[in-house]
């Protein structure tokens, strides 16, 4: 019986050893020199099953130009890198000329340039003629604010709006259509040198000449988104007047919005005085010319009246209202 338990034991003890040397070696790698059996496939490295490394954060490239409408006090630009920007500016002044000459020297100043420009002559207001123009400038990225805090140089700032386009992914988008088509022409120029055929030759220059066009159509939008994103727009509405307005705001003191109200009460009673004023020399011949009809009709109605009533009193005789004396009866004597 205890031989038995002592082959027993020792049988269990050598299975156990059987398997855990099996496990050993099945957890070997084939650095260690141990070969598959061939027409199986071989175990793949350690690296191979290791989970992928974390993709690296994107960087985020600083903008070029400045940060206009976003703040620059926030520690660094926080706009994409591909970004149109459009500012909308509406503008008075008294004094048209001289403020369009500002305006082109803060152009030059600014390395712009005037894209396009509009004035017009036909805005009239109390019989007084005055100009307007619209104008679309181009500033370079990195001069925007520099050009926009020098823009009251040339009038009282009426309106402003701004308006920006992200198109980062649309550009990258081109780019990669861009990079497809220029493989695709190697490849169509390396087969129609190779070709023999005639009607291989064809086709394949049909395919090269799409290939081209297309090309060249997102080679010309590229152009135009750069040209876009590197000089911003200024879309400027100018307009001549005779006084600009007065803006108040919450930061307005009380004296200085007495001041305002004498200033524009005192402007209306002097404009209303001139217009006036106006209006009798334009007017004053005709004026003078109705006051003498006037005066003539004026005339001719009180005579023709003073006759009328002239004879009306003379047809009247002063007896017919005086009441009648009876005459005494005398009585008849028999």
């Amino acid at each position: 019986m205890s031989k038995r338990i002592k082959y027993g034991a020792l049988l269990l003890v050598f299975i156990l050893a059987m398997a855990v040397f099996t496990g050993c070696s099945a957890r070997k790698s084939p650095n260690d020199g141990v070969t598959s059996e061939p027409g199986y496939p071989q175990e793949m490295p350690a690296e191979a099953l290791a989970p992928p490394a974390p993709m690296p954060e994107p960087i985020v490239e600083e903008s070029k130009g400045g940060d206009y409408g976003l703040g620059s006090d926030m520690g660094g630009s926080i706009e994409p890198d591909k970004i149109i920007t459009t500012v909308y500016l509406g503008a008075e002044t008294t004094e048209f000329d001289k403020s369009l000459e500002s305006l082109y020297s803060l152009i030059q100043q600014a390395g712009g340039y005037l894209a396009s420009s509009n004035i017009y002559y036909g805005s009239h207001y109390e019989g007084t003629q005055y100009r307007s123009g619209d104008f679309s400038i181009r500033i370079p990225r990195e001069k925007v604010n520099q050009f926009r805090t020098q823009l009251p140089e040339i009038g009282n700032i009426t309106s402003e709006s701004t308006s920006k386009e992200d198109v980062t992914q649309y550009y990258r988008d081109t780019e990669s259509r861009l990079n497809v088509l220029t493989i695709k022409e190697e490849r169509l120029l390396s087969l129609l040198e190779k070709a023999e055929k005639i009607e291989d030759i064809i086709a394949l220059e049909n395919q090269l000449s799409e290939v081209i066009y297309e090309k060249e159509n997102l080679k010309a939008t590229l152009i135009n988104l750069d040209d876009r994103i590197d000089y911003s727009t200024f879309n400027i509405s100018l307009k001549e007047v005779a006084k600009v307005t007065t803006t108040e705001t919450v930061e307005t003191t009380f004296m200085d919005r007495v001041r305002n109200a004498f200033d524009n009460s005192l402007y209306q009673f002097v404009r209303s005085a001139e217009n006036f004023a106006i209006f009798l020399i334009y007017n004053g011949p005709s004026l003078i010319v109705l006051l003498i009809v006037f005066f003539i009709i004026f005339l001719i109605l009180r005579g023709i009246l003073r006759r009328l009533f002239g004879k009306s009193k003379k047809n009247i005789s002063p007896k017919a209202h005086e009441p009648q004396k009876e005459e005494p009866k005398e009585d008849n004597k028999e």
